[in-house]
């Protein structure tokens, strides 16, 4: 088991405890190995909606790298709000392969990378709690 993942899946977990717009969350999947490990969230959110995030990570030298990732975040209805992930279905856009796929059914670029913490944080701005 690696001890910087296992701390880096803690944290999340700490994050999601402290959350005023999580309600509940269930642990799907936690899988930690020598140099990587996955974990799958399901979340309650308190205005009834739900987000199911996933992420792979592996660890050199101490330092956490998100590999793979997606986080997925719907309504009360069930209907999407965003889902971030960076599967390599969208080359065309700039900061491919990271992209939103958000309510309206198109997709976005992003600059950057996204990790369940910065999820977390997203959700909590859309969220009344």
């Amino acid at each position: 088991m690696n001890l910087f993942i296992a701390e880096r899946f803690d944290d999340i977990e700490a994050r999601l405890i402290a959350s005023a717009a999580v309600t509940a969350y269930q642990v799907l999947r936690r899988e930690i190995a020598p140099s990587d490990g996955k974990l799958r969230v399901k979340v309650a959110l308190s205005d009834g909606g739900a987000a199911e995030p996933f992420e792979y990570v592996t660890e050199a030298g101490g330092q956490i790298a998100v590999r793979k990732y997606s986080f997925h975040w719907q309504d009360a209805r069930g209907n999407l709000v965003c889902r971030w992930d960076n599967a390599p279905h969208h080359k065309e856009h700039a900061g491919a392969p990271h992209h939103a796929h958000v309510a309206d059914g198109m997709v976005q670029a992003m600059a950057e990378a996204m990790d369940i913490l910065k999820t977390i944080g997203e959700i909590e701005k859309g969220v009344s709690g």
